[in-house]
């Protein structure tokens, strides 16, 4: 019996085989086999900002930041490298090592030459101009270097700026350059001009700094202590209502202190204690008198030359703007030399927009969209639009 019942089961597997053929040429009829093109290298863009300021930038403030790049990969090649500066190093170790063979005595395995031997003195005319020249590249490696590292930090600056710095509600406004007459005096250079505006521009550094530095007046420190008197003396006030309520004695107002414990092996331990807030009671038995005494303290120390929030905001955008226009005007006398063939260098805290010559302006924000067509289904009907 088991044996025609195995007989049965293969015979129907094998009656299977041709149908499970047929179906599986049905489903894989449309696959096309992958070639050796489609294994190629797969392009990720995780990052859509735009990492040059050329795509970003167009006419005049192109041109502007495309100069300063340029600038900075010329003054960086005129660098002597460490190889010719070390090539005149040796060369002047060379000759030292020479006059000290030369003049060493025949004991010591030297020559035994006097000092004004003709191979001597020969020897040293070789020693100064090579020391010569090699003050002459150190001097040079040392102001090219400052110079190159001041425009390479002004042009990552405008590299970050004009890529990250720039508010999205803002677009970019070219601001042309002041005419040359207009920005230098009588007999004045492009060089003293542009000296000139950096020293305007350190005074309006100066006159914020002694604005910022201005007293506040008087009120606005008496307000603040009556706002911090009167609210210690409500947390430092006695519990009164239980005593008159529940009958339990009465309690003060206790507030939690922390300190430093110094005489343990655990450096920067910490104690917390609870204790009675003796400031808060001082301030709830004696805060007339207390104002009184900080009030009289205030009109001490005053000066009379205190400045409100209004008036130090009127005066440190007065002095942004002078500041601004000064620095505005140095780099048009800067560009103005580079356009007569002459390089006045800018300073490496330049402002990015006054050295590409561009100023922000606010856009109102556009309408949203709404939802984007063909990606949104009706809740109500399921259609799609």
């Amino acid at each position: 019996m088991a044996k025609q019942q195995d007989k049965d089961w293969r015979q129907s597997v094998i009656e299977m085989s041709p149908r499970m053929e047929a179906t599986t040429e049905q489903a894989t009829g449309g696959f096309t086999p992958a070639t050796a093109a489609d294994f190629g290298p797969v392009t990720f863009h995780g990052d859509r900002t735009p990492y040059d300021p050329a795509v970003l930038l167009d006419g005049r403030p192109l041109d502007k930041w495309t100069w300063i790049d340029q600038r900075h990969a010329d003054l960086f090649s005129q660098i002597p490298t460490f190889e010719q500066e070390q090539e005149v190093r040796l060369e002047t170790l060379g000759y030292k090592n020479r006059i000290g063979d030369l003049t060493r005595h025949q004991s010591e395995g030297g020559f035994g030459l006097p000092q004004d031997a003709p191979q001597v003195r020969a020897e040293r005319k070789k020693l100064e101009r090579a020391e010569k020249e090699l003050a002459r590249v150190t001097e040079l490696k040392e102001t090219r270097t400052v110079r190159s590292t001041a425009t390479g930090q002004l042009r990552q600056s405008v590299n970050d700026w004009v890529l990250r710095g720039i508010p999205t509600d803002c677009v970019l406004d070219v601001v042309s350059d002041a005419p040359v007459a207009e920005l230098l005096k009588k007999n004045e250079t492009l060089s003293d001009g542009v000296e000139r505006y950096r020293l305007r521009q350190r005074e309006c550094d100066a006159d914020a700094h002694r604005v910022r530095s201005q007293q506040w007046p008087v009120s606005v420190g008496e307000a603040d202590a009556v706002d911090l008197i009167a609210r210690r003396g409500d947390a430092g006030r006695p519990n009164l209502e239980n005593a008159i309520e529940h009958g339990q004695p009465i309690s003060f107002a206790t507030t939690r202190l922390s300190g430093l414990v110094h005489n343990v092996d655990a450096r920067g331990a910490i104690a917390f204690i609870e204790s009675e807030d003796a400031i808060g009671l001082i301030c709830w038995l004696f805060g007339p008198e207390l104002l009184k005494k900080i009030s009289g303290g205030f009109r001490e120390i005053a000066d009379g030359d205190a400045l409100d929030e209004r008036q130090r905001a009127e005066m440190l955008a007065t002095i942004s703007a002078d500041r601004l226009a000064a620095e505005r005007a140095e780099c048009s006398l800067i560009w103005a030399a580079a356009e007569r063939g002459e390089i006045l260098d800018f300073r490496a805290d330049t402002t990015p927009m006054c050295a590409i010559g561009v100023a922000l302006r606010t856009v109102p924000r556009a309408e949203p969209s709404g939802t984007s067509y063909g990606h949104a289904w009706d809740l109500a009907g399921g259609r799609q639009r």
